[in-house]
């Protein structure tokens, strides 16, 4: 259910996560003034890094992490299939392991909370039939990274409706159904603040089946006029004008919304019943905990997922371990192809990588140019790495064990 996620990081050995194996940070620099900017940047599998520098303002450290846990868990490359409790805590075990990041130190500043479900009907049919949260304007939202999707903000957070399948196809995945996602994005701590929760730690303890309430009273805010309920009625040509309804004054608009639900309801089977039943549906499976098939298992790859349809769609590269799935199902390396997904959707992963397999040599180059390099660093890491392995092994030799 948790998406995106920001972080600080208190009680943690920064200068242990600034010389980390796994970390590249870089410093920013003004091109105009050279003078350099105060903090560091480094990315690892989507999620990003902030240390910032003591100032004249502030005479101490700070350390940032942000980015999608679901991402992560796909390696960086999408957050469309399920991510649930069992997705979570091996997220979590993983940061622990790799950069000892525990769960008390980790302090919440951001927090999205959200379902991917199966919708009844074409995703953006349902889209274009959402009009209001509440009383404000449901507009349309552009992004790289996250394609078309409809929003609503608030003072403390913001309602986001997708559609994921059209997104993530269109960056070459493979999805044989729709795919609706319906999420909250907690800007302001207020509201989590008076349930308890300041850290994940305490987010974990409070349990994430409960936003299954918050979900539904803010998926029942949402105003969906169903124009196969209202065309043999008299607000035929009312209710689906978005105008109509922000041209209301207040207590015309409760009276003309309550009209809409009570027309609504006399159909058992509406659009808005039926999605409320999957978002129920989808949260109580996602916060099922499942057993592990073996205990040796390996962190990431073959846990127990909640889902259990979306293997085609986590491949990943034998190198970089990067997800390969919008390439071509016979990929086992990350490629031109893939470099110019991670390029175009998501520029921490890409940055990452040209940090690490790109020879200096080459860091003027055009972009094309720095493509084709990194995909052949790539395969020479491959490549030397099994002749490493051809070399320890000799199928001549007899083996103790």
């Amino acid at each position: 259910m948790i998406d995106f996620i920001k972080l600080n990081l208190i009680n943690t050995d920064f200068d242990y996560i600034e010389t980390h194996p796994l970390l590249d940070f870089m410093m920013e620099v003004n091109t105009k003034t050279g003078e350099l900017k105060n903090v560091k940047k480094a990315y690892y599998k989507g999620l990003e890094f902030r240390l910032y520098e003591p100032t004249e303002k502030t005479n101490s450290r700070r350390l940032t992490l942000e980015g999608s846990l679901h991402k992560y868990w796909n390696n960086g490359a999408h957050n469309f299939n399920d991510f649930g409790i069992n997705e979570l805590d091996e997220v979590l075990n993983d940061l622990k392991e790799c950069f000892n990041i525990l769960q008390s130190n980790c302090v919440l500043r951001t927090l999205e909370i959200g379902v991917n479900i199966e919708p009844p009907y074409k995703t953006k049919t349902i889209l274009n039939q959402c009009l209001l949260h509440k009383t404000d304007r449901l507009k349309w939202i552009y992004t790289k990274d996250e394609g078309n999707y409809i929003q609503s903000k608030h003072q403390r957070h913001i309602i986001k409706i997708y559609d994921k399948r059209t997104h993530y196809k269109n960056k070459g995945f493979t999805i044989d159904k729709e795919i609706l996602r319906f999420e909250i994005k907690y800007t302001k701590m207020r509201y989590l603040h008076s349930k308890g929760i300041y850290s994940l730690n305490n987010l974990l303890n409070y349990g994430l089946h409960h936003f299954k309430t918050d979900l539904l009273k803010e998926w029942d805010n949402v105003l969906i006029c169903d124009k196969s309920i209202i065309s043999k009625t008299k607000y035929k040509d009312q209710y689906d004008n978005i105008n109509f309804w922000l041209d209301l004054n207040y207590n015309n608009f409760k009276y003309h919304r309550n009209n809409l639900k009570r027309l609504t309801a006399k159909q058992p089977d509406n659009i808005k019943k039926k999605i409320a039943d999957l978002i129920k549906k989808k949260c109580e499976i996602l916060n099922t905990n499942t057993t592990q098939i073996n205990p040796l298992y390996i962190r990431l790859k073959t846990v127990v997922s909640t889902s259990t349809n979306t293997d085609q769609n986590r491949r990943f590269c034998k190198v970089t371990n990067l997800n390969i799935s919008m390439q071509k199902v016979d990929s086992i390396l990350l490629s031109h192809t893939g470099l110019r997904y991670y390029h175009k959707t998501d520029k921490k992963i890409y940055k990452e990588v040209k940090n690490k397999y790109l020879s200096k040599l080459w860091i003027n180059a055009d972009h094309a140019t720095q493509i084709k390099q990194i995909a052949h660093n790539i395969r020479c890491k491959s490549s030397n790495t099994m002749t490493s392995r051809k070399r320890k092994h000799n199928p001549l030799q007899m083996e103790l064990f």
